[in-house]
């Protein structure tokens, strides 16, 4: 995993809903992505192969990353006034509101 795939307790909760995966597993991904442990660290403490941490991370994140049916991701450099339009348009976009607790 690259450097900065990090993400929040929230953030890691809403990947993993509707994903059906283990306990230990699980366990596995949140110590990678939510408190920094190295993909190597939490294989040795877990007994399991590196690459066995690495494919339920990389699944993870990639549910994180996922974009929802009717929305599009796109990049823009903008000035500042319209960055932070566009910025407030996605914070208040449907599929926010709908993993909100």
């Amino acid at each position: 995993m690259a450097a900065g795939k990090r993400l929040t307790a929230a953030q890691f909760a809403r990947a993993i809903d509707g994903i059906s995966i283990s306990e230990r597993p699980l366990a596995m991904a949140r110590a990678v992505l939510v408190d920094g442990v190295s993909q190597s660290d939490c294989a040795r403490a877990n007994g399991v192969s590196r690459n066995a941490v690495c494919l339920t991370v990389n699944r993870i994140w990639e549910a994180h990353n996922a974009v929802p049916d009717g929305f599009e991701r796109v990049t823009a450099i903008l000035p500042k006034h319209q960055a932070s339009v566009v910025r407030s348009w996605h914070e208040r976009a449907p599929f926010k509101t709908e993993t909100a607790s």
